[in-house]
């Protein structure tokens, strides 16, 4: 999915609410579809301050750059972070870290080395969920940050998996994180030149138009989560909808008692 305006003015704001810093993961190679220009006109939108020091590079992808776009580089370091990394299962955008989040196993260097990764639409394209999830867990440090932005609806075929909200809210729930923020994002292909639109979500608001009644256009959920001394990798979470329904959960309490 890249970076654009519908998801980096949430990132800004929630680097306003808690500043950024230390070491940024990106899951794969950052991709950013606009100019300095534009950046700091959300920034300015959001209220927050860039850190003018940042190195202005252009971006790795030569179109990219050509249009005067700038790189994820660029983009983190002007939101205070002081080194920005990427991983992905091949070296083929450079990367700096090589690997695979089917795998069960993590290296011993990547166990909570990071303060913020961000997921900039990576996981819906690896098959072993369960293992990316708890992998990621593992890189982020205590009290360090997750960002998730993965599609929701009419993304056919953009990778294995499209995701409803409920499943970061519940995961993240069951889990003991900190959810900050999620927001069902919608937008159209022309996400350069069209207006985005987004709403905060919480469980249940979205009963109404979920069995067909969404507007037209792309809808992506974006979550914005907090690792905490309690939070675990391990448990599996069961559906909100479900523990939400009384007669379902007492008959579920009933079978296990």
């Amino acid at each position: 999915m890249g970076f654009i305006r519908a998801n980096t003015i949430p990132i800004l704001k929630e680097h306003k609410r808690r500043p950024f810093s230390g070491t940024v993961l990106c899951l794969g190679q950052p991709e950013v579809y606009f100019d300095l220009d534009h950046l700091r006109r959300m920034a300015w939108t959001v209220k927050v301050e860039l850190d003018v020091s940042a190195p202005i590079l252009p971006s790795h992808n030569t179109h990219f750059a050509s249009l005067g776009y700038i790189s994820g580089e660029t983009l983190f370091k002007s939101m205070g972070f002081d080194s920005v990394l990427s991983l992905d299962c091949s070296d083929f955008e450079g990367a700096a870290i090589v690997y695979d989040l089917n795998n069960p196993e993590l290296p011993d260097e990547l166990l909570e080395k990071f303060d913020v990764i961000i997921d900039h639409g990576t996981i819906e394209h690896v098959f072993h969920i369960p293992n990316a999830l708890q992998n990621l867990f593992r890189m982020l440090k205590p009290g360090g940050r997750m960002i998730h932005s993965s599609p929701t609806s009419n993304l056919v075929d953009h990778g294995f998996y499209m995701f409803s909200p409920t499943f970061f809210y519940d995961f993240y729930e069951t889990k003991n994180w900190e959810i900050n923020n999620i927001y069902v994002v919608s937008m159209t292909p022309r996400q350069e030149t069209e207006p985005f639109f987004y709403t905060e979500y919480e469980p249940g608001s979205f009963d109404s138009v979920s069995y067909g009644a969404l507007s037209p256009g792309m809808y992506f959920t974006l979550s914005f989560l907090t690792k905490t001394t309690q939070s675990t990798g391990h448990l599996i979470p069961q559906q909100g909808v479900y523990k939400r329904d009384q007669p379902w959960l007492k008959g579920n309490l009933s079978r296990q008692s």
